[in-house]
């Protein structure tokens, strides 16, 4: 059906096998709705050798169906965690602007794995060199090698997971290498990498290649920042080719401006300088790509959902036109929202402009009353996994049917909604997707590396306990 994702190096077992181990197989469970009697299914209908059966302990009062039958608003709202994708920029800029980040981190129960990194990294990169761990986070990554090959002459080495090594990162590493002379060494394994810059040079420009990540444009936009607050003549960012996920660029730009930095745009080229005070904020917004699938939990239990920003810059924000776009009605009212209705239609999927929100369209997909069609998708190959097949698999694990061309994805929702057995690939939002589609499709799903929701959505299994969901570990 697609090519597989990249395997793992088997050099790197010893090291990361024990985190798999912990990572057990997780059974959700979800009680029986309407739009599981709607496809004909039944919440018992487990696959062979799992032994699931419907979640006894919701309550009888969230009874309703999808569509919006039975609310309760007795319920506590589902909340989001912080926008790790606003946190990642903030928390960089803020320790450029003021030296220090700490104040802008969120509360640790609101606050994703990746952002975490992030901010252990800003600290390390205080001394004179050091070490800096990873993990899996690939934004933090990024931003952190622009940042650390801005103090020269001091040598860092980076740490990460083996999916971290594999995806593309030398369209970075050629642009600090032709504007800093930055050197990346590895040994015969894939880490440390150790990032040293000679120190000497005082560049007024960057040249990338803009196809494969927006985040090495933003990486570079965050290291012109550091070099203006420096005392640098302003500095430009030039885009080789058409940028992709360019809603995430933009994301960037904004919070520039709103620490205070001019950012003018011309032809592909982007020029940062100095200006004025900004307005650092007091807080960060909620993470529409979590949004992505609460919404979804609330349509078909009923239970508001908090932190929704219709006027958001999120990329993810689109997906409350991909609601509307099927025949969903989303409600918002100080910030808490509640959907309501039923699909008309299959959805119509751009994936390059919100590619984090693709694995919740595609649970949605499988309640659609017709084939759901996703263009772009490319981008999806590079994520923490092969979302691409990951979403595909996906879909065919609950009874739908996935076809991938080239970069399109076309989902047909199933005849008969079924019990599943699916692998997360360590991948936080195939993960969440999983759990989504068993909910909204009301059957229940075998499920592996639960854990993974940490890296973006620490709280995802409560806040989805609210809406029906419940996790049981397997024995």
């Amino acid at each position: 059906m697609t090519e597989a994702a990249a395997p793992r190096k088997e050099t790197w077992g010893a090291r990361f096998g024990g985190r798999e181990r912990r990572e057990r197989a997780a059974a959700l469970v979800s009680r029986p709705s309407k739009a599981a009697a709607h496809l004909g299914g039944s919440a018992r209908g487990a696959v062979a050798g799992a032994s699931l059966s419907p979640a006894s302990t919701v309550q009888s009062n969230r009874s309703g169906g999808a569509g919006g039958a039975g609310r309760d608003t007795s319920t506590s709202p589902m909340v989001p965690p912080v926008s790790k994708s606003d946190a990642h920029r903030a928390l960089v800029l803020a320790e450029l602007c003021g030296g220090r980040h700490e104040a802008l981190l969120p509360a640790p129960a609101l606050r994703a794995r990746d952002v975490g990194v992030l901010s252990r990294g800003l600290v390390a990169l205080r001394a004179e060199g050091g070490a800096l761990d990873c993990l899996d986070a690939g934004a933090p990554f990024r931003f952190l090698v622009t940042q650390a090959a801005l103090r020269a002459p001091h040598a860092w080495r980076f740490f990460g997971t083996p999916r971290l090594a594999e995806r593309p990162q030398h369209a970075l590493f050629d642009a600090l290498a032709r504007a800093l002379g930055t050197t990346f060494e590895r040994g015969a394994a894939p880490w440390p990498l150790t990032v040293r810059s000679p120190g000497g040079r005082a560049p007024t420009s960057f040249t990338v290649e803009a196809g494969a990540s927006s985040q090495f444009a933003s990486s570079l936009m965050l290291g012109a920042a550091a070099l203006v607050r420096a005392g640098a003549a302003p500095v430009t960012v030039a885009l080789d080719g058409a940028l992709a996920s360019a809603g995430y660029f933009a994301l960037t730009v904004g919070w520039l401006r709103r620490f205070g930095f001019a950012v003018h745009e011309g032809e592909g080229r982007f020029t940062v300088q100095a200006s004025g005070p900004g307005a650092p904020p007091e807080g960060l917004p909620g993470d529409w790509s979590s949004l992505t699938y609460l919404l979804p939990l609330s349509w078909c239990s009923g239970v508001p959902v908090a932190s929704v920003d219709l006027a958001s810059p999120h990329p993810d924000a689109r997906f409350a036109a991909h609601l509307s776009s099927v025949g969903l009605a989303l409600s918002v009212s100080g910030g808490v929202a509640t959907v309501h209705g039923e699909p008309r239609r299959g959805l119509s999927v751009d994936a390059s402009a919100c590619p984090d929100a693709v694995p919740a369209l595609v649970a949605l997909a499988l309640r659609c009353p017709a084939p759901s069609v996703f263009t772009h998708c490319a981008v999806l190959r590079l994520k923490e996994s092969d979302r691409l097949e990951g979403t595909a698999a996906l879909a065919e694990a609950f009874g739908g049917r996935a076809t991938v061309t080239g970069d399109q994805l076309v989902v047909e929702p199933p005849g008969r909604a079924r019990g599943a057995t699916y692998d997360g690939r360590d991948d936080h939002r195939l993960v969440m997707a999983a759990a989504t589609a068993a909910r909204l499709l009301g059957v229940p799903v075998r499920l592996r590396g639960t854990a993974a929701v940490e890296k973006s959505f620490p709280g995802f299994w409560d806040e989805a306990a609210k809406a029906g969901v419940e996790r049981q570990e397997a024995p």
